[in-house]
């Protein structure tokens, strides 16, 4: 059995005996739904920590302190402080500790996979679509035709690499679904990208500087909420 699975397991396990105990009257300041959303929170926190994403860090840690706001003795600080200042923290340890982009594409794709639950790099058609939740995978996106791309994040992280990518007739729409996650998108510097997705307490960062050609345009629609995607230009 993989050490994921028995990580997840007793997790769920002693999520359970949190439950129980709570009704039992032990943790009597704390109400069931603070509970259960503190049990889905911890471990994308312990994930986003391994992977280094650090949206995946400060905006779970934020909606843990809006929801024991009383017990801290934070409650001047609710929701919007908190929530700026996890924004904050993730673009400035983005900025500190940012992943050297200089290397090879290769070693980057082999360097950074073995965290990560699931990497899928097969032949694709025209049509792509990724959906994680509460987990993490890296797509290698292998098409000669690409026409759309449909990924969908849910408290989990995701990679995907368009390296090895054609578009069709010069031009394709990805869709995003993302919540509660951490997102890198590796695209050609030769790209054009044009942004449409609408944000909710979350963020869409750029890195490197791209060199559009003017040949090859990448549209990004759909919508991103607590979450912070990166698009790297390699």
């Amino acid at each position: 059995m993989k050490i994921k699975n028995w990580f997840w397991g007793l997790f769920f396990i002693l999520g359970g005996a949190a439950i129980v105990i709570n009704q039992l009257g032990y943790f009597e300041h704390i109400n069931i739904v603070s509970l259960v959303f503190t049990i889905f929170l911890i471990p994308i926190i312990i994930k986003s920590i391994i992977n280094a994403f650090w949206g995946g860090i400060f905006f779970p840690l934020a909606l843990l302190g809006i929801i024991y706001a009383e017990p801290l003795g934070i409650a001047n600080m609710v929701p919007w402080p908190i929530l700026l200042t996890a924004l904050l923290l993730t673009i400035g340890f983005e900025i500190m500790f940012h992943r050297n982009f200089k290397f090879h594409s290769k070693f980057i794709h082999t360097h950074h996979n073995e965290n990560f639950d699931k990497v899928i790099n097969e032949e694709d058609d025209s049509n792509v679509s990724v959906n994680v939740n509460f987990g993490s995978s890296i797509k290698y996106v292998n098409s000669k035709e690409f026409k759309i791309g449909i990924f969908t994040c849910h408290f989990g992280a995701m990679k995907v690499y368009f390296d090895n990518t054609t578009l069709h007739e010069g031009k394709a729409i990805i869709d995003l679904d993302v919540s509660f996650s951490g997102v890198e998108l590796y695209i050609p510097k030769n790209w054009t990208v044009e942004i449409n997705a609408s944000t909710s307490l979350g963020g869409i960062d750029e890195k490197n500087r791209n060199m559009s050609d003017g040949k090859h345009t990448l549209i990004i629609n759909g919508k991103v909420s607590l979450s912070g995607i990166e698009i790297i230009y390699v």
